[in-house]
């Protein structure tokens, strides 16, 4: 079953418990680093060198293999790569629809979910008027988000930044030192029929199902979040370092 943008945003609308995450040719390298050594250093090497800035133990890679294979199991919507409709995607892409394959739901929406909603409005007019708000994200918007949609309540869970795109950072790593005080936080949070926004790669994805089973409107933004913070870390403005104000909160 494929959603639309407007099926999304009229789910995200209900204020009912959901989880939408996105699945990116990122995640499939991760879901496939148990199929030999070459497949694992790809994952390694392309994918959490980048996110982490460091190389994880073996041990590791699987844990977070076996939590995004959680997430997309359990998860309500998926989105992926659609490149205008599914007949018209090209072998590489296709792969990468079919590795979410075994999730237990059949609901499907556009991996640029995000990005579709921010850049048609929607996006804006869910969060508007919103009393609460929480997110997991690199980027401290909570002041841009209380300025922009009147929010009373934000609560948030800054963690490490992705490494490829920042510089300077100094503090504790996403995985596992933040990865493993992150349902802590979501406890002290009111998560009940309120939107929780995540935007925390790889490693974040079963956030959202967290968040979910909390009670929140739970979807993954991913790097929405940097483009709110006027950052540039997709598309061919992308760097390290690289600012983007055109959707800056």
């Amino acid at each position: 079953m494929i959603l639309s943008t407007q099926d999304i945003f009229n789910t995200l609308n209900t204020g009912l418990p959901v989880s939408i995450i996105r699945a990116g040719d990122g995640e499939q390298i991760v879901l496939n680093s148990n199929q030999g050594i070459n497949e694992y250093r790809l994952c390694v090497e392309n994918v959490m060198k980048r996110q982490m800035g460091y190389e994880p133990t073996m041990s590791q890679v699987d844990a977070i293999r076996q939590n995004l294979i959680a997430a997309y199991t359990s998860a309500d919507i998926i989105g992926i790569p659609m490149h205008k409709n599914l007949e018209q995607m090209n072998k590489h892409w296709r792969a990468v629809a079919e590795s979410v394959s075994f999730a237990n739901t059949d609901k499907r929406c556009s991996i640029d979910v995000g990005y579709d909603m921010l850049y048609n409005g929607m996006l804006s007019d869910w969060l508007n008027g919103k009393h609460t708000v929480n997110y997991i994200s690199c980027r401290d918007i909570d002041i841009p988000l209380k300025r922009r949609f009147g929010t009373k309540v934000v609560n948030s869970c800054i963690i490490a930044p992705e490494a490829k795109f920042t510089s300077g950072y100094t503090g504790m790593v996403h995985y596992p030192d933040q990865f493993n005080k992150i349902e802590w936080f979501m406890n002290a949070c009111e998560c009940t029929g309120n939107p929780c926004l995540v935007g925390a790669g790889v490693i974040g994805k079963i956030y959202t199902n967290w968040f979910r089973d909390r009670g929140g409107v739970a979807i993954d933004l991913g790097a929405v979040f940097d483009l709110w913070a006027g950052k540039s870390t997709r598309g061919a403005k992308r760097g390290l370092d690289a600012e983007d104000k055109t959707y800056i909160l």
